[in-house]
């Protein structure tokens, strides 16, 4: 019997990758502050959830994962990128104790569990300061991509990979067969569900380095 790839294929391209608009800085939780003397960008982060939806799905048992890249880019006939930073962070809800733990990497990571709501807000707002800076003289700008969404894709991956019969790995007992199973149809629930995700990018208006300007 053939393995169900065309039916996965079709599913995925019916359901479309989620959007991925540009956005000003007024219109999202996420603001570039450039130093022009040395080019580096401090981005203060905001509210990310703003979204009653991400709450509900977080409330119902769904670990949350946002993961924030930032790019420094030299402006030109040809723009290219000179540098990238990422940010991560978790959420899970606890329904028995009702507490929630956060855990970020980047920027002193650290790992903590907090009661309530503002808590978690201000947990995950502050300030990024991503070690790049503009490698020479030029025109450059900065741009931020955000992804907040319930599960990883590797969820689905795992997924993609039993159903090609590509399981050597976990038949060698370097993965779990009935794990790596269990989160890719959880994953492929989650967007059958249409559960929440948000995805958008922030671009930092156009900046002029002059070294020892």
């Amino acid at each position: 019997m053939a393995r169900p790839t065309v039916l996965l294929t079709l599913l995925l391209a019916f359901l479309g990758p989620f959007p991925s608009p540009v956005a000003a800085q007024d219109q999202a939780p996420l603001r570039f502050s450039v130093a022009p003397e040395t080019g580096r960008a401090t981005v203060e982060v905001g509210d990310l959830l703003d979204d009653h939806r991400l709450l509900e799905a977080v409330h119902s048992g769904l670990p949350l994962r946002i993961r924030v890249v930032i790019q420094l880019w030299k402006d030109g006939f040809f723009d290219s990128q000179k540098g990238q930073y990422e940010w991560r962070a978790s959420l899970i809800f606890d329904p028995l104790t009702r507490r929630y733990r956060i855990t970020t990497r980047g920027d002193g990571g650290v790992e903590r569990e907090v009661n309530t709501l503002p808590e978690v807000r201000a947990a995950l707002e502050g300030t990024l300061d991503p070690p790049l800076e503009p490698p020479e003289r030029g025109s450059y700008y900065y741009l931020a991509g955000v992804a907040i969404e319930t599960l990883s894709l590797s969820d689905l991956e795992e997924l993609e990979l039993w159903l090609k019969g590509e399981l050597a790995p976990a038949v060698a007992g370097e993965r779990d067969v009935e794990g790596a199973l269990a989160k890719g149809f959880r994953r492929l629930l989650v967007q059958l569900l249409g559960l929440p995700a948000r995805r958008f990018q922030v671009r930092s208006p156009s900046f002029r380095f002059e070294p020892g300007g």
